[in-house]
């Protein structure tokens, strides 16, 4: 059974957003099984595979596939990565907050929400819904 979205999301993060490949398609279709691979012009080569299971390798159409639905994954959440990387870190978030409660400010009229504001606008959710597998 192939990994749900919330699986492959916490077994391809990257510092920089979700980092995916031959590797991270393998384990999403074979959970639990372990191997060896060559890649060379686009072909898989198997050199040791090991399943618990006792299921095959997965074939090159299923990993070329997989890999597709990673990449779109990985693009229709990008923006996560990109927000966090600019959001204030959580205490300062919390200063802001501070600050604007015990000045009496709105918190619509706030420096919190004017940064948080931007780095949304900056780097808007994605449209729709996320990818799904074929």
């Amino acid at each position: 059974m192939a990994m749900t979205v919330d699986e492959i999301l916490s077994n391809f993060q990257g510092k920089n957003g979700l980092a995916y490949g031959v590797d991270t398609a393998i384990k999403a279709l074979r959970p639990g099984a372990k191997w060896d691979v060559s890649v060379s012009g686009g072909q898989y080569t198997f050199t040791r595979w090991e399943d618990p299971e006792g299921r095959s390798f997965p074939k090159k159409e299923e990993i070329d596939k997989e890999l597709d639905f990673q990449k779109r994954t990985a693009e229709y959440f990008q923006y996560v990565y990109d927000r966090c990387a600019e959001y204030p870190d959580g205490f300062e978030q919390l200063d802001m907050l501070w600050h604007a409660i015990n000045n009496g400010v709105e918190l619509k009229d706030s420096e919190w929400f004017r940064k948080i504001k931007e780095v949304k606008e900056k780097h808007p959710k994605s449209e729709g819904e996320p990818p799904t597998r074929d």
